[in-house]
Parts: structure tokens; sequence; C-alpha cells
């Protein structure tokens, strides 16, 4: 919860910087299976200090299918499921005899399973430093097609260093710090 703290703190900064205002800072933040009026109920203080201090979806509605994958790309990529290629988190190509499954690390940095083109795809080639944290399709290759930061899924990796990362990438020296985070 400290890390979470700290994050708002360094979120809140971030977004209220002078500096800022001239490239402002977009930090997309999911959470899987969370409803979006959560923070409405006084249960995550956190998480209301940084939607006070930022934007909040007031509602949303999932694509179809309702699944983890195909519905964070269809975010970044403002495309659904049946046109991004993601219409699951795990599925079979019979035309080219291929699998995909979340969990599968070859399958997941394929780039040929992903036909939409992700914002830090876009915000990359106008110049705009972009990171991602564990986002569906931000590990792909080819290599130009990621953000500038990326980490490879690692479902081991504590949830204390996943926030100190994003806070590392947050606070490094401003000609280097990404402007469009997921």
């Amino acid at each position: 919860m400290k890390k979470i703290f700290l994050l708002a703190v360094v979120f809140i900064f971030i977004t209220n910087a002078t500096s800022a205002q001239s490239q402002p800072y977009v930090i997309l933040i999911s959470f899987d299976g969370f409803r979006w009026d959560y923070p409405d109920r006084g249960l995550s203080p956190n998480i209301e200090l940084m939607k006070e201090n930022g934007v909040a979806a007031s509602s949303l509605r999932p694509c179809f299918p309702s699944k983890t994958f195909p519905n964070h790309y269809a975010i970044v990529t403002g495309m659904y499921p049946e046109n991004n290629g993601l219409i699951a988190n795990s599925m079979y190509d019979p035309y080219h005899h291929r699998k995909y499954a979340l969990s599968d690390s070859v399958a997941v940095k394929d780039g040929r399973w992903y036909l939409g083109e992700a914002f830090w795809e876009t915000a990359e080639r106008n110049g705009i430093t972009t990171a991602s944290y564990f986002w569906p399709g931000s590990e792909m290759n080819p290599a130009y097609r990621r953000p500038t930061y990326f980490e490879h899924y690692d479902h081991a990796k504590p949830l204390q260093d996943r926030v100190e990362g994003i806070i590392h990438w947050l606070t490094l020296p401003p000609n280097q710090r990404p402007h469009f985070l997921t």
C-alpha cells in the first residue's frame, strides 16, 4: 500500500509540474476485474487521489469477449477485437496453423497477432517517449512496434517491484522520461 501511495504522489507531482504542461503525461492504469465505481466506495484512497488529480472513466463497457487481452488491446488501439487480432486470451489460427495464448511467451511476442496500432506506436513515431508495464502487445516483435521502455511479463514479479519500476520511469531525467505509460 505504501508503494501505491508513493506512485500516487509521484503521479500528482508529475501531472502538476510546470514542465509537464508543455508535454503532458498520460498514465493509463487498468485494474483487471476492478469495477469502474470501486473508487467511489471509499475503499481505495490512493486510487481516489489519482482520480481527483487526473482523469477517470465514468463507466466502461467491455468488448466481446470480455477477456483481459482482447479488451486491454482494444483500449490501446481503439479497435474491437475482431479487427485488432486478439479475439481471445487463447486461440488457434487455422489459416496460419499457429496458437496464441497469454501464457505463451513466444506467441505474445509475435507481432503477427497484433493487427492494430497501439497508442505507444503512434506516440513513438511522433517523438514521444513511451513505457509499458505488462500491457498486451507491448513486448511484441518487431522492436519498432514496442514502447521505449517495457517489461516482459513475469507473473512472479511482486506488485511492489512493478510499482517501483513505474516510479523509476517517472523519475528519470525529463529528456528520458516517458510521457505515455500503460
